[in-house]
């Protein structure tokens, strides 16, 4: 990739789309602004009280984007990660740390509705835009 896709991922203002799916199949997207990317292989987000959260923990696999428009679609950056559920802290050290990162950048209103903070491995990396596959 032309850029560090773990910056990219874990700037303040970054938004993306996390997509996941019940026991049953049923999808669902969401958009997420508190992911980061603490290593290479692990994406960490925070997460309220909602759909997301339920299907995760019914069903851990899962998809995120992130992307930057620009002016033709060719050159938009971005990236999609293919997700795992590794684990689901709802009290712990992991939860404090998104909070505390959510309180900083976002604001006390936006931390107070996080109720989980969840940790995936990352099982692929791909482009925004794969024209190749």
């Amino acid at each position: 990739m032309s850029f560090d896709q773990q910056q990219f991922i874990s700037e303040p203002k970054q938004v993306g789309i996390l997509s996941t799916a019940n026991s049953d199949g049923t999808p669902n997207c969401a958009v997420i602004g508190s992911a980061t990317m603490p290593a290479e292989d692990q994406l960490v987000l925070a997460l309220g009280d909602n759909r997301t959260l339920r299907n995760l923990q019914q069903n851990p696999q899962a998809v995120f984007i992130a992307y930057k428009e620009a002016d033709f679609l060719p050159a938009w950056q971005g990236v999609r990660l293919y997700l795992k559920v590794e684990e689901i802290d709802y009290n712990g050290e992991l939860k404090e740390q998104r909070v505390a990162e959510i309180t900083k950048n976002v604001g006390n209103q936006a931390a107070k509705m996080m109720v989980a903070a969840v940790r995936f491995s990352i099982h692929q990396t791909r482009p925004l835009l794969d024209f190749a596959n």
